[in-house]
């Protein structure tokens, strides 16, 4: 009988059974949760990192928080600054006969020393975020608190009634029913507002840090050094090359690690 010289099949390779797979998922594990334990216990680098992530997707939502709890119990409005300033309002009357024969000029003056205040609404909008240390805040617009406040024991008053007219009290007395209301038109004006905007600056970074940072101790662990507050009607709340030039408004004490 003749042989056969036909090769033998090789066996076919075990496939890695459960525990091979096991063994690998438990690999992966180890690895991804020792980059997680090294980003979070590293000194120079974990709580920072973890902090400006936890920041940017939260910082807004914890302030909008604070703010509704705020405006639910201490009413809509933050008081920012004020301004003490001396006004002095003048009204005249001239009149002419028949456009022609000119009667004189009546001149009242009064003067006083008035209190200006100003405030924005907590529930306008804010922007809050968070870059490399810094905490950006656009904060609501600078309202004036109407009416001023009229200092009564500083007014001084005087009047006077051109050399055909006989009406100086009548003149002054009218003066004085517009006073507020001419005093709240100087209150809105941009010089005013300019006056004020470093004072109210600083107070919202206050606020800001007083109601945000200060509850959420893992934000300044995190490594924020400063905030900075630009309002809307400036060029930093809407260009943020602008914004990163904004000088710090409010310098933090950064907890040592």
């Amino acid at each position: 009988m003749a042989e056969s010289n036909t090769a033998p099949t090789p066996a076919p390779r075990p496939r890695p059974g459960c525990f091979g797979t096991l063994a690998l998922t438990l690999l992966a594990v180890v690895i991804i949760g020792g980059i997680v334990v090294w980003k979070v216990v590293d000194a120079g680098f974990g709580l920072k990192w973890l902090a400006e992530h936890f920041q940017k997707s939260s910082i807004t939502e914890v302030f909008r928080e604070n703010v509704r709890r705020i405006v639910s119990t201490n009413g809509d409005v933050l008081e920012l600054a004020t301004l003490e300033s001396e006004e002095t309002v003048t009204k005249f009357d001239s009149k002419t006969l028949f456009d022609v024969v000119y009667l004189g000029t009546t001149e009242s003056e009064i003067r006083a020393m008035v209190v200006y205040r100003y405030h924005l609404k907590l529930s306008d909008d804010w922007s809050l975020s968070v870059r490399d240390g810094r905490c950006m805040v656009i904060a609501p617009a600078i309202r004036p608190s109407l009416p001023p406040a009229i200092r009564t024991e500083t007014m001084e008053k005087k009047s006077a009634a051109g050399w055909l007219r006989f009406n100086a009290a009548e003149n002054l007395s009218e003066l004085e029913k517009g006073l507020t209301a001419l005093l709240e038109k100087r209150a809105a004006t941009p010089g005013k507002i300019r006056s004020v905007r470093e004072a109210a600056r600083l107070s919202v970074a206050k606020f800001v840090h007083a109601w945000v940072l200060k509850e959420q101790k893992d934000l300044e662990q995190g490594g924020i050094r400063e905030i900075v507050v630009v309002f809307p009607d400036e060029a930093g709340a809407k260009n943020e090359a602008e914004a990163l030039k904004q000088p710090a408004t409010l310098h933090l004490e950064v907890k040592a690690d």
